[in-house]
């Protein structure tokens, strides 16, 4: 194919898998993670596992929101990197960290003091509301050391430093790993907490990631060579780059977060039944998008370099070789969902009527993939890394919110449709936002310096 041309470049070729590879490994750990606390958490019963999922939806806003602050901070590090700017990126740094650790401290706030009242935004089944509190207000403390964790490991890309984050979170799964098999169930001499003891377990495995990450950031990493003075040393010459480029990222990812809270409280109010089949559906997806995520990562930061650089053409030919990759391997994913999911309802202690449902809504989310898995690399790779943040932005709102969320509650709430064509209509935005990002990419109007 004339679009895949480009990789004919030997020395792209392997930028691209020297970050795509450690980073797919992460998300692979990251996975096993998950996967692991759905089905430990699993094992109690339905109740708990759906009180955990709800929770978590809570978590999921502010890991969001600290995507969308590494996610557009990333942005502006690759092309000063592309620049080899470090004074301009430890600047950028130390603004974001200071934003960071605010935030987090408002998610614990508001978690530790009103975890009855966050779960009851999602659910009313008050059996899941006391599960999914007891879960919040503890899990909510390690949003303090998280939030740091996620934006030290994720800008770290931007210079195609990434090992670092494979070694973080495969110490963490082997901790939560541990700790949940002990504090869940009560081994190795350790008390049966159930469902607090999963949440006991991920805050100390976040807390080990956060170590790990302010150690490797201040006192081993040379390329931007970040000190602890230099947190303190604001620059706010970048400050108005920040708020003009970065922001609309955060206030994106932000968004998207809520809109997916929000998808939830509309299966929520489905039944019990749906929110699990949700949260198992979500986590086998999230292992068929290892490679996406890999990729759309790599694809942000050379794109990045690559406007940094002033290489126009280039980035245009590797935007469109990139949308040909994304298409094969969305069909990857989607078979891959589609032939494992007896495998993995298996695992979990679910009755026989949320199995059927389960089997359905995995069916569903197999063709639904496709496109994610297209959006994701064309979004989060492509056109935010070229600096088309503002397009991005309207994208994601537009479509989900003015088409997915209305439609899905009229679909579950108002028609009583199935979990899985209602599941079906909540994902359409991605199946349609991938014509927009289409067409927007091979129209080539998508590129902004956006370097002083």
């Amino acid at each position: 194919m004339k679009s895949l041309a480009v990789f004919k470049d030997k020395a792209l070729r392997n930028t691209i898998l020297a970050i795509a590879f450690p980073i797919a490994l992460q998300n692979l750990i990251t996975y096993c993670t998950g996967m692991m606390d759905t089905i430990m958490v699993g094992q109690l019963g339905e109740i708990q596992l759906s009180g955990a999922a709800v929770a978590n939806q809570f978590s999921m806003i502010f890991m969001g929101i600290t995507f969308g602050i590494s996610s557009g901070t990333n942005v502006l590090l690759s092309q000063y990197w592309g620049k080899k700017n470090t004074y301009a990126m430890r600047s950028i740094l130390a603004i974001m960290y200071w934003v960071t650790l605010a935030i987090a401290v408002i998610f614990f706030g508001v978690g530790f003091c009103f975890p009855q009242q966050v779960i009851g935004v999602f659910t009313p089944d008050t059996e899941v509301i006391a599960e999914g509190a007891k879960y919040l207000k503890i899990v909510c403390i390690s949003y303090l050391g998280m939030g740091l964790s996620n934006v030290i490991l994720m800008t770290l890309r931007s210079v195609g430093t990434v090992k670092v984050s494979v070694i973080t979170y495969l110490t963490s799964l082997i901790v939560n790993t541990t700790l949940n098999y002990a504090l869940i169930f009560g081994h190795f001499g350790a008390p049966a907490l159930g469902i607090e003891g999963a949440a006991i377990a991920t805050v100390i495995a976040r807390g080990i990631e956060f170590v790990i990450a302010i150690i490797f950031m201040f006192c081993m990493e040379k390329k931007i060579a970040l000190k602890l003075k230099n947190l303190f040393a604001l620059d706010v010459t970048y400050m108005k780059d920040l708020i003009v480029n970065v922001l609309p990222v955060i206030f994106n990812e932000m968004l998207w977060s809520v809109g997916n809270s929000t998808l939830m409280v509309i299966m929520g109010h489905m039944g019990r039944a749906f929110v699990t089949a949700n949260s198992i559906t979500s986590i086998t997806m999230q292992l068929s998008q290892i490679i996406t995520i890999g990729i759309s990562n790599a694809t942000s930061v050379i794109i990045g370099n690559t406007i940094g650089e002033e290489k126009y053409d280039v980035a245009r030919d590797i935007s469109r070789g990139m949308v040909t990759v994304a298409g094969f391997i969305g069909i990857f994913a989607g078979t891959i969902i589609f032939l494992i999911r007896p495998l993995i309802i298996g695992f979990y202690n679910i009755p026989e009527e949320t199995k059927v449902i389960v089997m359905s809504v995995m069916a569903v989310s197999s063709v639904v993939v496709f496109f994610q898995t297209i959006a994701i690399i064309e979004f989060m790779g492509i056109l935010r890394g070229g600096g088309d943040i503002h397009f991005v932005l309207i994208a994601d709102i537009l479509f989900m919110w003015i088409l997915a969320i209305p439609l899905g509650a009229v679909a579950g709430l108002v028609f009583g449709l199935p979990p899985a064509i209602v599941f079906l209509i909540l994902k359409i935005d991605e199946m349609i936002k991938i014509i927009a990002g289409t067409y927007r990419i091979y129209k080539g109007q998508w590129i902004k310096n956006l370097t002083r």
